[in-house]
């Protein structure tokens, strides 16, 4: 659909779509014949899954066939690990950084003694590769426990070069790559300057405090009323628009060429740093949920960090009590926006906890506790669900609240040596709990949202159908304002009614669907994704040697499940 300048800006591809739909509901045109596809789509759906199976033998051919698929949403991205570490590495050099030459942390100018300029980096092959290798995974070789401590030591060696000034910068080269991955949407998760206020919480709430939502609200309060609170919240409020609009305009979206970056939709995330004492932590929250208020671009909370550091250990139900309370808060009052919860859990394995039995016990309630205790929407990782109490009552659960999971495979196997059947993606989908590939950390991996998609089909085994239902949970459980083009979440065949006599992606739906699509961003960005899965399908059945449908394989089991998946 290209880009339409409106009042000298760029639009993304959906946002132009809910102004046609604007346009259609107020002169009520619509495409000739409002056609129901459904039945077209799910046969056109099937020779595709048959393509796709006689690819799998053919590594090359599968990239180049995922490479083209739409894939949603990216719902689980750490901004500060998702920049390429080439561009971290060109931005410390123009910006005159230097580098420990033997611990490789990065550092403001002058250099200091066992320093030098990263810009010596660049003509120095070596070096590069020295500090490339510091920064990321790039050729690490280690153990898995040696794997698991260097990725997150990277954010403190290259921690220097993201400063506010190069915000605008990593934003951009986030949303290039997802563009080029034929992504529509991200949500990265950021500190947004939280870690000023967790600064503040010593001042109200003492160590050995009882916690309770009397004494939360109060603290609350007290928290609001400190003027570095105030202070904080406006001067984020202005450099979050200032930074999204900066992005924009490194990605050209104004111009006649404009890079793919610029039809990717993008919140925030407030992510709150596990690894403080809880009174930091919920002094973060407090600051989330008012900076939400006020900024539509950040749209939940989230908990970051090592899962199994001392002080997550320690604190983290009395954590999950705090994010409800802060929860139901908010609920209680119609006049303030929503605020989502996603919470990273289960992202453990018994090697990294105390070798203690209360140490090890938390392999058995973390994921349980992000969903009963504290309401997650969403859990990021949830790798550990076989050694969570009660795996199969836990996976109806979340089932039944529509709890999705972030699944981040790479992350997973290099961080924690869960591959092929010891990852439990394959337990979601089979017992119906939503679910969605996501990156995790991509410049720090040195992967993208493909790569992803790539070890699905080959590692897990995952079908045709599998990916694109994943690709709409991942819309359909984003945080974007507005109501679902689903009526019911996860089922393909229960269209909103408004549209349930329209073609998936009809760039003229009827008046009905069109104003609904109007009025809802989330909707609208679905259309537009089905419209784009559509047009794969299409292409790749005009493609050479399309299977028969007699070659669809069905999939390997997986440990615990042993019910079929079910796919939209």
């Amino acid at each position: 659909m290209g880009h339409l300048l409106l009042l000298g800006r760029a639009m993304p591809r959906w946002a132009i779509l809910r102004w046609v739909l604007a346009v259609t509901v107020i002169t009520g045109f619509t495409s000739p014949g409002e056609a129901d596809a459904r039945g077209t789509g799910e046969a056109r759906e099937t020779l595709v899954e048959s393509r796709l199976n006689s690819l799998r033998a053919d590594g090359e051919a599968l990239r180049g066939f995922l490479e083209e698929m739409p894939k949603g949403a990216d719902l689980h991205s750490h901004l500060s690990g998702a920049v390429t570490t080439e561009r971290l590495i060109e931005w410390g050099a123009a910006d005159g950084l230097c580098v420990d030459s033997s611990t490789f942390v990065a550092m403001p100018p002058p250099c200091a003694q066992g320093a030098v300029p990263i810009a010596g980096a660049l003509s120095d092959p070596a070096l590069y590769e020295d500090v490339l290798g510091a920064w990321s995974m790039e050729g690490f070789q280690g153990t898995l426990l040696e794997a698991h401590q260097h990725f997150f030591d990277t954010f403190g060696k290259f921690g220097a070069i993201l400063t506010d000034a190069r915000t605008d910068d990593a934003i951009a080269d986030v949303l290039s790559i997802a563009g080029r991955n034929h992504q529509v949407y991200v949500e990265l998760m950021q500190g947004l300057n939280s870690s000023i206020v967790g600064g503040i919480a010593s001042k109200y709430i003492m160590p050995g405090d009882t916690w309770d939502e009397g004494y939360l609200l109060e603290k609350r309060a007290q928290i609001m009323t400190d003027p570095v609170f105030g202070s904080t919240l406006a001067q984020t409020h202005r450099t979050i628009e200032d930074s999204i609009n900066g992005a924009r305009r490194l990605l050209g979206c104004a111009t006649n060429q404009p890079d793919p970056g610029c039809d990717v939709g993008v919140r925030f995330i407030l992510s709150a740093n596990r690894t403080r004492d809880r009174g930091y932590v919920f002094a973060q929250w407090v600051y989330g949920y008012e900076l939400t208020q006020i900024s539509p671009h950040v749209v939940g909370v989230e908990l970051v960090s090592p899962e199994e550091n001392p002080n997550s250990l320690m604190y983290y139900d009395d954590e999950m009590l705090a994010l409800d309370v802060l929860r139901r808060f908010n609920l209680d009052d119609p006049s303030r926006r929503p605020v989502h919860i996603a919470l990273h859990a289960g992202e453990l394995i018994p090697e990294v906890l105390p070798p203690t039995p209360e140490g090890q016990r938390h392999l058995t309630f973390h994921i349980r506790h992000a969903v009963e205790l504290a309401h997650a929407e969403r859990i990021g990782h949830g790798s550990d669900l076989f050694d969570e109490d009660e795996p199969l009552d836990l996976l109806r659960e979340m089932r039944d609240e529509g709890v999705m999971v972030e699944i981040c495979l790479t992350s997973n196997a290099t961080l924690l040596g869960k591959v092929g059947r010891t990852h439990p993606v394959r337990a979601y989908v089979e017992h119906d709990v939503p679910a969605a590939l996501a990156t995790d950390d991509e410049g720090v991996l040195r992967i993208d949202i493909l790569d992803e998609f790539v070890r699905a089909v080959t590692l897990q085994q995952l079908r045709y159908r599998t990916l694109k239902r994943m690709v709409r949970t991942s819309l359909e459980h984003s945080f974007l304002p507005g109501v679902s083009l689903w009526s019911v979440s996860g089922r393909r065949s229960e269209v909103a009614d408004a549209c349930a006599h329209d073609a998936l992606g009809d760039p003229y739906p009827s008046v009905g669907c069109a104003r609904l699509l109007a009025d809802s961003e989330r909707a609208a960005m679905q259309w537009e994704l089905e419209a784009e899965l559509a047009a794969f399908e299409e292409a790749v059945l005009r493609g050479p040697d399309t299977a028969d449908e007699g070659d669809l394989a069905p999939d390997p089991a997986s440990p615990p499940a042993s019910s079929p998946g079910q796919t939209y």
